[in-house]
């Protein structure tokens, strides 16, 4: 995979990159007391946690506290690379960039649910800030130790007080506190979602087998069939239903490829999904 990458440092830490990359590429994220403030600035993502789904777009920005993530980039229409910067916090540093004095957003209230990520509502100062950062890339020399304190205090404090609904306060209110799932909702929040038995495994923050073993245990059957299985009978209820093409239900249902999900209805059902179809309209 193409690929570059800076990096600027604030004594042991990296706290600020800048990446391209040639897309499609999809990365399995582990955040352990550690945060990002993810910025777009070309490129098209999916991006899931165990509960949750965001989109992303250029220019959008995103805010991931400690948890378990899959990213997956998707292809461009053209051979552009992606590009996209990145602030990486931990607890130690923002201990050091406050002074061991930490706003009253770091602190944890009783009150405080979040959830692991939050892309933040677009705002013309945001915009300014990542289009005036892009401008010190060009002239790294600039960007020191002092300069990229400075800059990270800068974007922490426009994205909290340019929060208006409260979920970017949320999310800083417990940054390095990691959300406990139950199995269960994991797997039924994204039973639908083109993601894999490693993924749903890597999520779940379980080894591939010993999440084919609490699977099994739970479902009395193995991911792989069970999923599959829900999978076509949402196909079919929508192939009976719904007015979408074959390929555009196939991917609402969780497949990728239209060929495998035509060749797997047609072994489930002994019909393909377009006689099924012609069928129900007739």
């Amino acid at each position: 995979m193409k690929r570059s990458l800076e990096t600027y440092k604030v004594k042991d830490w990296i706290v600020l990159g800048c990446t391209s990359f040639k897309p499609p590429f999809q990365v399995s994220d582990a955040l352990i007391n550690e945060a990002r403030i993810v910025h777009v600035v070309r490129g098209q993502s999916k991006i899931y946690s165990a509960n949750k789904l965001i989109e992303l777009k250029s220019g959008d920005t995103l805010i991931m506290k400690t948890d378990n993530f899959v990213n997956n980039w998707l292809p461009n229409q053209t051979d552009e690379l992606n590009k996209v910067i990145v602030f990486q916090l931990s607890a130690d540093f923002l201990k050091h960039l406050y002074s061991d004095k930490l706003p009253n957003w770091f602190k944890k209230h009783e009150e405080s649910i979040s959830n692991s990520i939050e892309k933040v509502v677009s705002n013309q100062l945001i915009s300014s800030f990542f289009e005036n950062i892009q401008l010190y890339f060009n002239e790294s020399n600039y960007l020191d130790e002092d300069l990229t304190q400075i800059k990270t205090k800068e974007l922490i404090s426009l994205l909290i007080n340019t929060d208006q609904i409260g979920s970017i306060k949320n999310i800083f209110n417990c940054l390095f506190e990691k959300k406990e799932y139950e199995f269960q909702e994991v797997i039924q929040d994204n039973l639908f979602e083109d993601l894999s038995i490693e993924n749903l495994a890597f999520l779940t923050n379980h080894s591939l087998s010993s999440f084919k073993r609490k699977f099994s245990s739970i479902y009395g059957v193995s991911p792989n069939k069970y999923i599959v299985s829900k999978r076509l009978e949402k196909a079919q209820s929508l192939l009976n239903s719904d007015e979408r093409s074959i390929s555009q239900i196939a991917f609402d249902c969780g497949f990728s490829d239209v060929s495998y999900f035509s060749k797997t209805f047609k072994k489930y059902y002994n019909i393909s999904p377009s006689d099924f179809k012609n069928q129900q309209l007739n």
